[in-house]
């Protein structure tokens, strides 16, 4: 018995092979990231060089537009490079899109503003958002497939929160650092002028770390195993196309349902770390580096919590994880925003956004591993990644949507107070509905 636990414990360890497929989904996960929100933490300095207007509040909502633009586009980004990771394999479609949303975002840097270029400007903006979206739409088809298929059972939910709070988190940490870095170096004035557009700039190394790391990544075991099995059958490329297939009759609900719980479990991200720098600096009046310096320490934390829920998934089950990090988030956002409203002292405004952020984390800490959990194979790839970019899509709009929505930059918190409870009690009539998933990648 006690060579049969030893025997267990030596499979279940990573070999060198899985923990580079891990790390190149964490590090491709952050090369997602920092290329969708880089813009977010830089708003107003967008805002004033492509959108510049009397009403600060438009402005503000024009450069969420701008990021907007991404989140819409990124569900077809999803079924172009899904359809490749789904017939050709995870590792070519991360490739591919990793190395095209750092040239993009790459881009963004070079623009000229709208004092320069004229209406041209803001056009071009758009232009490039799209074709960031697109290519960061594929990164989300590979990067969490590529590393859960090749990790044995027991370290699934881990990796689930690793790959979306590590890396995510890892991706606000190096933006965050390179404002102060960069404020430090240039100066206030100087890095509203023109040295903001260097993190756009930074895009590309990541890009380019995260490709010589997949030089070295094996393709995923259980696509292998599939496309062998295809073969011996006579069956490969006689399927139907997984775009098609996600849309078929077999799968469209489960499609629909995996859409509206990524909505609901991803909302609490863009109403805390992606709002918070327009809400410390815009509505509670703290410096560049204070706000900065709050987030770094706000997001680490998260990722310790998103990684440590994501292990708790594989014991407790998605399902009741989900619930348990629901009900936080139904208590402490809209709750703790109340107390941020009073305009506390600043170690409280940290410790409220700390709160916020990590009990976001929690809810998104399973998120990757239980949509994968839910379809087969032959059109996971495909099927997450538009389930993914879809309901992060419509999240990702709820920055624009409160300001939008809000008569001045007063009005904001009061917003994201209602917005907070509404999604989360949407979230929790979703999931308790929902039937446990763990396991079930294995059997597909």
């Amino acid at each position: 018995m006690a060579e049969l636990r030893t025997s267990r414990k030596r499979d279940d360890r990573l070999s060198a092979g899985q923990r580079r497929s891990l790390g190149a989904a964490v590090l491709g996960w952050s090369v997602d990231m920092y290329d969708l929100l880089v813009i977010l933490h830089v708003a107003s300095y967008v805002s004033a060089a492509f959108f510049p207007s009397a009403n600060p509040l438009l402005g503000l909502t024009a450069t969420y537009g701008a990021f907007a633009v991404s989140l819409v586009v990124r569900p077809l980004g999803a079924l172009v490079f899904g359809s490749v990771a789904d017939r050709s394999g995870r590792r070519r479609a991360m490739t591919i899109s990793v190395l095209g949303a750092g040239i993009s975002t790459a881009a963004m840097g070079f623009l000229p503003g709208i004092a320069t270029l004229g209406l041209a400007a803001p056009v071009l903006l758009l232009v490039l958002r799209i074709v960031q979206g697109l290519f960061v739409g594929g990164i989300t088809a590979s990067s969490h497939t590529i590393a859960t298929e090749s990790l044995p059972e027991r370290w699934r939910g881990m990796a689930a929160g690793l790959i979306k709070g590590g890396g995510a988190s890892l991706a606000v940490v190096v933006i965050n650092l390179i404002v102060v870095g960069l404020v430090s170096v240039q100066g206030q004035e100087r890095f509203e002028s023109w040295g903001w557009r260097l993190l756009f700039l930074f895009a590309i190394v990541g890009s380019v770390a995260n490709y010589l790391v997949l030089r070295r990544v094996d393709e995923s075991p259980a696509w292998l195993r599939k496309r062998s099995e295809e073969r011996t059958a006579g069956e490969a490329g006689t399927r139907r196309r997984p775009a098609r297939e996600l849309f078929s009759k077999q799968w469209r609900t489960i499609t629909l349902t995996a859409v509206v719980v990524v909505f609901a479990a991803s909302a609490p991200y863009y109403l805390t770390t992606g709002i918070l720098p327009t809400v410390y600096k815009q509505v509670l009046g703290l410096s560049q580096e204070s706000a900065s310096i709050f987030l770094i320490v706000n997001v680490t934390l998260s990722a310790v919590v998103s990684i440590a829920c994501g292990h708790l998934s594989q014991r407790v089950g998605r399902r009741k994880l989900f619930l348990g990090s629901g009900i936080t988030c139904l208590l402490l956002i809209p709750g703790l925003y109340l107390v941020m409203a009073s305009r506390p002292a600043e170690w409280v405004l940290l410790l409220c956004g700390a709160l916020m952020v990590m009990s976001s984390g929690a809810i998104s800490a399973p998120l990757i591993i239980f949509v994968n959990e839910l379809f087969p194979t032959e059109i996971r790839s495909t099927a997450t990644a538009f389930s993914w970019n879809f309901g992060y899509g419509m999240s990702g709009l709820l920055p624009t949507f409160v300001t939008a929505v809000s008569a001045s930059t007063e009005s904001i918190i009061p917003v994201l107070v209602v917005c907070g409870a509404v999604i989360s009690i949407l979230f929790l009539a979703v999931v308790s509905r929902l039937k446990e998933t763990r396991g079930a990648l294995d059997a597909s």
